[in-house]
Parts: structure tokens; sequence; C-alpha cells
């Protein structure tokens, strides 16, 4: 077993430098590489037979017999893809072949399957081997010693090391990296502009944090949708940026992030943009008029093109990731520039994250920061007029102690943490809070959860006083929908009027904005929003339902809301509609 251990490191080793060949190739061409290539094939094949492992050994001579019959020729882009999507799915094998799997293979190899069924390898969760248990078994007998013997400073040392081992297989099997996720895409855009026949640079911005495998393979799915359609309907062909004054290798940036208990994720290309004309023209034609342009592209089926094919437009396939991210609780947005390209905004609640953070100790308070918020921890402090001096610059104090200063966290936002004590670095499981500075809670590092701040938030201890707040009534027959709606509401600065029935809404005066319920017993919502706006027409209306299809949707703003948000949807995203309406 050992031997095959070895020989799958290797593979993975062997496979991810061919990979990295063959991109080489295509930009210099050099026939030196396809010997290269050549050589690594015939030291897998040979090196499967050495192990036990036929069927690999019998595919990796398929493709050494391939570049072999190249090697005086100039390879083609979809031989190298292909070779390339064969080679990412092999990597992270660690038995031998079926005779599926090498069927499979030959048909992409041999031009029988299309390069449109590129995929990115799953994310699979390992089971703990035997070998561990034995190992996790052997560490607490070792602590129960120990005990028994009354060495309690090495039972207590042990116990620590414990934990950490603990912890290390947990994260392991449960957690995977953002950054591993994103960089894997790297092949399948290789593939697609390949397909597509254009140049496609990817760049990844993303935290270091680990998500749950679960949350992992959504946010993969969601990943290969929008990475797709950026290649075949954003990113414009070489000829075509020529002529636009742009370079002709298209970008497409993936960002990632974890705000609060949500995933965020952006895709941004510099493409030819949405064409909004016709979107408007299509949405009009559909008896979509009232809608944003923006929120009718995500419909089901919408095109702007009359014909349905692989090629018809930007909303094809749009309608299914934002029914996952609604699933999950989360929301897509787009923004995009004729000419200049698109932004797929998708936030999507995870179960629980990992992530580091920095603990720190001031007075009795134990607390915690993200590590993707340090900008740096000094111990040389200087106060001027109650800001500390950073670099000729005057920064803001959080401070939740007092006495001397001994040690500062220069956050990015530029703000100085005080703290008595670093505990130290962790890596921290989530529990996703927010209220006031509180966004997270570490629940691993000690007995207790660590609460994490933003240092962001930590500012606003004082409330921003609007002495011309705005009213905002809610019109829902269920008590728990009108405590959790106008609880938020209030949090961000809103006063609330709450009715129950349409008949007891209709009765309200002195409201800046309404959100009303659709199903309510007597007086129904849609003839509570004819009521608003017949007595005025400026006052912005969200209406509310569990009804999600199209039709209710048209129903709901031909009625004259202004927006239509089904229940179940983040409830931000109704916070961002009276934010759009009320504060511009």
């Amino acid at each position: 077993m050992e031997f095959m251990d070895i020989y799958f490191a290797e593979m993975e080793e062997k496979l991810n430098e061919a990979i990295d060949l063959m991109k080489k190739y295509l930009q210099l061409h050099d026939p030196v590489i396809v010997k290269d290539l050549y050589r690594i094939y015939h030291t897998l094949k040979g090196s499967a037979g050495l192990v036990g492992l036929p069927k690999i050994g019998e595919f990796m001579h398929k493709l050494e017999s391939a570049f072999k019959e190249k090697l005086n020729q100039d390879l083609d882009e979809e031989f190298v893809a292909r070779v390339i999507k064969i080679s990412t799915e092999i990597i992270n094998k660690k038995n031998d072949l079926t005779d599926e799997e090498v069927n499979y293979f030959e048909s992409i190899l041999n031009g029988e399957i299309s390069l449109k069924e590129g995929t990115v390898g799953s994310i699979e969760s390992e089971k703990i081997s035997v070998e561990l248990l034995e190992k996790f078994y052997e560490r607490i007998l070792k602590l129960e010693n120990n005990l028994i013997n009354k060495n309690y400073t090495i039972a207590l040392k042990e116990a620590k090391n414990l934990r950490l081992y603990t912890q290390n297989l947990i994260e392991e099997n449960k957690f995977v990296s953002i950054y591993k996720i994103i960089k894997s895409f790297e092949n399948l855009v290789f593939q697609e502009a390949v397909f597509n026949k254009k140049k496609v640079n990817l760049n990844i911005e993303v935290e270091n944090t680990k998500i749950e495998k679960d949350d992992a393979e959504s946010l993969k799915d969601v990943l290969v949708h929008l990475i797709k359609n950026s290649i075949a309907h954003g990113i414009e062909s070489p000829k075509e940026r020529k002529e636009k004054g742009k370079s002709e290798v298209g970008n497409i940036k993936v960002k990632s992030y974890i705000k609060n208990d949500f995933i965020y994720l952006e895709v941004i290309d510099d493409g030819k943009g949405i064409d909004l004309e016709k979107v408007k023209e299509k949405a009009e034609k559909l008896g979509y008029s009232n809608v944003d342009l923006l929120e009718v592209i995500f419909y089901s089926g919408f095109s702007t093109k009359d014909s349905a094919d692989q090629s018809s437009g930007r909303g094809v396939g749009l309608d299914s990731v934002k029914a996952f991210a609604e699933a999950k609780g989360g929301f897509v947005k787009l923004e995009t520039t004729k000419d200049k390209g698109s932004k797929f905004i998708i936030s999507f609640k995870t179960k629980i994250t990992s992530k580091k953070v920095l603990v720190i100790k001031r007075s009795d308070n134990i607390f915690s920061v993200d590590s993707n918020d340090i900008k740096e921890v000094i111990n040389k402090i200087e106060v001027i007029d109650g800001k500390i001096n950073y670099g000729n610059k005057l920064l803001d104090i959080i401070d939740y102690g007092n006495g001397t200063i001994k040690f500062a966290v220069i956050t990015k936002n530029n703000r100085a943490i005080i703290a008595d004590e670093i505990i130290g670095h962790f890596e921290a499981f989530i529990s996703p809070y927010n209220f006031n500075e509180i966004v997270e809670f570490a629940k691993n590092i000690f007995s207790f959860p660590v609460p994490i701040i933003s240092p962001e938030k930590a500012l606003s201890k004082e409330e921003n006083i609007d002495i011309n707040k705005k009213t905002v009534l809610v019109l829902d027959d269920s008590v728990l929908t009108r405590f959790v709606i106008s609880r938020m509401i209030k949090n961000n600065g809103y006063n609330v009027i709450e009715a129950e029935t349409g008949e007891e809404a209709i009765k309200k005066k002195g409201y800046d904005a309404a959100i009303v319920d659709v199903e309510l017993p007597g007086i129904n919502g849609y003839e509570v929003v004819k009521h608003i706006k017949k007595e005025n027409k400026d006052i912005p209306v969200i209406m509310l339902s569990t009804k999600s299809s199209p039709e209710d949707i048209k129903k709901g703003l031909d009625s004259g809301a202004n927006a239509y948000v089904v229940k179940g949807e983040n409830t931000e995203k109704i916070l961002n509609l009276l934010n759009k309406f009320l504060r511009g």
C-alpha cells in the first residue's frame, strides 16, 4: 500500500507539471516541451506497471503514444485542451481506473466528447483511517496514564496536543480552502477558452478561509455556471477585442470572502457587458415592463435571442444560479456596463466556516479579530490627542478596557485595537452572529466561545442620530415575520408602524414606505398596494410573498409595487431595497 501511495503522489506531481507545460507550449510552441510531455506520460506508464495499476498504465501508454506521434508536429489547441481535461480528472485518483473510466477518457482524447462538458474535480470527503484512529487511541491512553500517575503538568500538555490533533483531523475531513476550490478552475477556464476560440486570463482574489465541503460543492457549481457564461457570452473574440482597442486576452476575476455567516462570490469580466436596450425590448414583449432590467435577466428562460441554443445569451442558466442562492438564503446581484464588462455578486449562507483569528486580551476581556482584517501588531505605542500615531497617521482607537497600552493591533481599515496580551493565532471554527461589533464567535479555542469583532463596526459605538428618520409600514399577518422584519429595519435607523390585516393597514398614516404581504385575511395585499398608490403614488412599496412564479411576480408589480421579494430570500434584500428607495 505504501508504494501505491508514493505512485499517486508522484502522479499528482507529474500531471500538474504536464498541465503547466501544456499551457506554456501554447504560448511558446517550443518542440522541446512536447518531448518533456512524452517523457512524463512514459514515466507514469512505467511506474503504474510496477505498483499493480494496469488500467492507469494502459491509459498512460495511450497518452505517451499520442505525444510520440506528435514529436515533430505542432500541437493544436484542442488536442492540448483535451489532454489537460483528462489530466485534471485523473489527478486526484487514489485507485486504478475502471474499464468505464478508460473508455470515457479515450472518448475525450479521440474528440468524441465535447470539451463543453468540462468539469472541475469533485471535493471528496476523506474517511478517517484505522491507522489514525489507532494513533488517537494511543494518545488517549497516554493522557489517561499520566492522570492516574498524577503527572498533571504532562497530562495538561498532552490534552492540549490531543485537542490540536483532533482539530486538524476535523479540518482535513470537514473543511476545504476556498482558494483551493477557485484555483481548481484554472484548467476549466483554459478548456472553455479553447472551445470558444477565445483568450482568457483567470485572476483569483480570495481570503484565507475554509468552508464545509458540502458548501464547497455548492460554490463550485455556481462558479461553473458563471465562468462558462462569462467566457461564452461576455468575453469577446480576440479580433473583436482588438477592434475595440482592448487587449486580445480577456480577463475574469473571481473574488470570494466571508461576511458574517454568508459566503460572497464575485465573478467579474472585462467583456462586452449586457446590452440593456435589448433586454428592455425583450422584457416589454414578455410583459415585464415594470421589472428592473437587472432582475429580469434572472427570470427562467429569459434570453435576448429568439432562438435557444448554447450561445443564446447571458440569461440562459442564470435562473438556476439565482434559485440556488435564494434556496441557501442568499441573493444574486448584477452590475454591467456596455463594452466594459459585468460583475455577478452571489451571496449564500454557509453552515459553519473555519478561519484564522488573532485572540486578544484587554483587561478581563478576551476577544478576537479575523486575520484578514489585520495589517500589523505593534508594541511601540505613541498616543497623540487620543489617537495612535502609526506611520505619521493618527488612527482611531478601539479599546475594551483601561490602563497602560502594551500592544496595538493595526487593522486594514486603519484603526488601532488595544491589547494587554496577544494570546495567539488560531484556526477557529466559526459560529455566525451579528450584533453591534460582534460578527461571529470562535468556538474551539477555549471552553467558552470567543467573540470575533469587526474593526469597522466597533467604531460605531454611538448610533447615528437622524432627526428625520423615515417610517416604514410593515403589513403581515404573521407575528414572527413582522417581528423579524421590524427589528431588522429598526436596527438600521428606520421607525416602524405594524399592521396585521389589510383593513388595519389602509387606516395607517404617516409612513414613507411600505412592506406588504400578499396573502392576508380579508383585503389582500394587491388591494392594499392599490390603495397606497392611490393615496400617494410616490410611496415605494415592497411586496412580500411565498409565491415565486413569473406570473405572480408580474401580478404584484402590475398592482403598483416597486419591488417583489419572495419570502425565504435573504432579509437583507428588503433592507437594500428600502435604502435604495428612501436613501438613494
